[in-house]
C-alpha cells in the first residue's frame, strides 16, 4: 500500500509539474504574442507619425524663403519711406506692398504626435522627449504667427485701407506712407515678424530632428 501510495503521489506531482510547465509555456507564448502585437502597433503608429511629420515639414519648407526675407523687407521698406520721394517711386512701393501683404499662420497636423506621446509617455525614450518638445514648438509658433497677423491687420492693412487699393495696389494718397506713425507701425510689425521667424526656425529644426529619429526607429 505504501509503495502504491508513493507511486501515486509521484505521479500526481509529475502531473502538476507538467500542468504548471504547460501554463508557463502558454503564458510565455501569450506574452510573446502580445509583445509582437504591441511592437507592430507601435510601428504602424510611427509610420503614421512619419507621414504626418513629413506633411508638416513640406509645409514649412515651402515657406522658408518668405520667412527669411520678410523681416529684411520690412526693414528696407521702413528706410525707403524716410529717404525717398514716394510719388516718383510707385513701382518700388507696390513691390514692397506686394511682399508685405502676404501673411502666414502656421497650424500643424498633430493627431499621431499626440497619440504617440500619450501611449508611450512611460518609456522616456529620446523620440518621445523630442516629440514633446516639437509639440510645444509647434503650438508656440501657431500662437505667435496668429498674433502677428492680428498686429499686421491692425497696424498695416487698417492704416492703409483709405490710401491704397488692395486689389490693384494703386496709390490714392501718400499721407499715411509718409507719416511717422506708419513707420513706427512698420517697426512693430518687423519686431513680431522677427519673433515669428525665430519660432519658425527652431520648429523647422525640431521637425527635421524628429524625422531623423523616426527613420532610425523604423530601420
Amino acid at each position: 500500500m505504501e509503495n502504491k501510495t508513493s507511486k501515486y503521489f509521484k505521479y500526481a506531482i509529475g502531473e502538476i509539474i507538467l500542468v504548471v510547465i504547460g501554463i508557463l509555456i502558454a503564458l510565455q507564448i501569450n506574452n510573446w504574442n502580445e509583445d509582437k502585437k504591441s511592437q507592430e502597433n507601435e510601428r504602424v503608429l510611427i509610420q503614421k507619425l512619419q507621414e504626418e511629420n513629413k506633411i508638416n515639414l513640406d509645409f514649412m519648407q515651402s515657406d522658408t524663403l518668405y520667412r527669411k526675407e520678410i523681416p529684411v523687407t520690412l526693414q528696407k521698406f521702413n528706410l525707403f519711406l524716410t529717404k525717398t520721394d514716394l510719388s516718383k517711386n510707385i513701382d518700388s512701393i507696390q513691390d514692397f506692398l506686394d511682399d508685405i501683404f502676404r501673411s502666414t499662420s502656421y497650424t500643424f497636423t498633430q493627431s499621431n504626435l499626440i497619440n504617440y506621446i500619450n501611449l508611450y509617455n512611460y518609456e522616456f525614450s529620446e523620440l518621445n522627449k523630442e516629440l514633446s518638445t516639437l509639440q510645444v514648438y509647434q503650438n508656440d509658433l501657431q500662437i505667435i504667427s496668429e498674433k502677428g497677423i492680428d498686429i499686421k491687420i491692425q497696424n498695416f492693412f487698417e492704416a492703409l485701407k483709405k490710401d491704397i487699393d488692395f486689389n490693384s495696389l494703386d496709390i490714392v494718397s501718400y499721407d499715411t506712407l509718409k507719416s511717422l506713425e506708419f513707420r513706427n507701425n512698420i517697426i512693430i510689425i518687423m519686431s513680431i515678424e522677427n519673433e515669428v521667424s525665430f519660432q519658425f526656425d527652431r520648429t523647422l529644426k525640431q521637425i527635421q530632428k524628429v524625422d531623423s529619429l523616426i527613420n532610425l526607429r523604423l530601420k
